[in-house]
């Protein structure tokens, strides 16, 4: 059961890091994208765009390595790095804005042009179904070739010359009238048939919307417009902007602080440091009472609960006050030797402390008398 635990641990936790990666990313792309368009006049563009994902990496990494700094005392460095952070971070802020305002215009101008399309092609459709009410709404043109075929398979048509006005009798004037509407209705039906191949394009232009526009479609900027009242494009620009201000913020600190839960595996938790126990009063009852031990002999009567005076000093305690006044220059504070010693009392730590700075302090004063 604890290893099915452990490994339930590891996988949340190495979701938890893709999922930071993955914003942490993002923002480092926004950046080397942002960087080439802003040296896009110059010849090597994409130096400036790789010098801005690398601060943006950096930027990255900045608050695993400004909270090891504070942990370890480095107060000034850690505070350096931090402002350093803040700039890393208004830049990368900067980069994601604008690259998502640049990325926002030009979909609104994919939408503006296909909205303007859309209505051409509307006025267009409109236009031709009046055209073929003005023209009556002829026949197909099949039909009217198909009558004009007829007639031009009748005699009348041979000895008029095709109804030639020099050629056309009395008793044939009928006839050619009968021609020429047929020759109308053709011109006619031949227009209308081109405008019904049009109409029938329109439509289908219009059913299968462009894809920028299915890009750029979002029904609940729609919504959001319909209730306040407010441009589309300006709710649009405004989501958009927030998103990558998010993700940007998500990327920077998200990755430190998954680091920092991320699961031990193969080392055991600490032992607890054991409480120095005095020593047992001897059993001296062949001792008189007149007489007084010596130095060496004394045992040591005092108790050992809540770090009184005269308990027993803990080598490690010694041992671990001078090591870091050796690294730091300064005795340790008492959080900061309770986190080594949690089992220890405060006053013990501190006593441990004052006779190890006492001691060094006799010694250098011995060295100089």
């Amino acid at each position: 059961m604890p290893k099915f635990r452990l490994a339930l641990t590891i996988i949340g936790w190495l979701l938890m890091m893709a999922i930071a990666v993955t914003a942490a990313s993002t923002s480092v792309i926004y950046a080397y994208r942002y960087g080439i368009i802003l040296a896009g006049s110059e010849p090597y563009p994409w130096l400036t765009g790789a010098a801005l994902a690398i601060a943006d990496i950096v930027k990255i990494g900045l608050p695993a390595i400004i909270v090891a700094l504070w942990a370890l005392s480095h107060r000034a460095t850690a505070q350096t790095l931090s402002i350093v952070f803040v700039m890393l971070l208004g830049l990368s802020l900067w980069s994601s804005t604008s690259m998502t305002a640049i990325e926002r215009a030009a979909n609104d101008a994919k939408a503006t042009s296909a909205s303007r399309i859309e209505a051409d092609l509307r006025n267009e459709l409109t236009a031709a179904e009046n055209r073929i009410v003005e023209l009556g709404s002829p026949p197909p043109l099949a039909a009217v070739e198909a009558e004009i075929d007829g007639v031009r398979a009748d005699a009348r048509w041979r000895t008029t010359d095709a109804c030639n006005p020099l050629h056309v009798f009395p008793s044939s004037q009928r006839f050619c009238e009968k021609a020429a509407l047929k020759q109308a209705a053709r011109a006619n039906a031949a227009e209308a048939e081109g405008l019904r191949v049009r109409i029938d394009e329109i439509r289908r232009k219009l059913t299968t919307p462009a894809p920028e526009a299915a890009k750029t479609a979002s029904p609940e900027l729609a919504v959001i417009s319909d209730i306040f009242g407010w441009r589309a494009e300006s709710v649009g620009f405004v989501r958009a902007v927030y998103f990558a201000v998010a993700l940007e913020l998500l990327g920077a600190f998200l990755p430190s602080a998954v680091w920092y839960l991320r699961p031990v595996i193969g080392t055991s938790s600490p032992e607890p440091m054991s409480v120095p126990q005095p020593a047992k009063v001897a059993e001296t009852s062949g001792t008189p009472k007149s007489s007084a031990p010596t130095a060496a002999s004394r045992p040591v009567t005092r108790k050992a609960s809540t770090g009184k005076r005269g308990r027993k000093r803990d080598p490690n305690v010694l041992d671990f006050v001078r090591k870091f006044r050796e690294r730091h220059g300064r005795l340790p504070n008492i959080p900061e030797m309770r986190a080594e010693f949690p089992g220890l009392h405060k006053s013990t730590l501190w006593r441990a402390a004052r006779v190890t700075f006492g001691n060094e302090t006799r010694a250098v004063a011995s060295a100089r008398g």
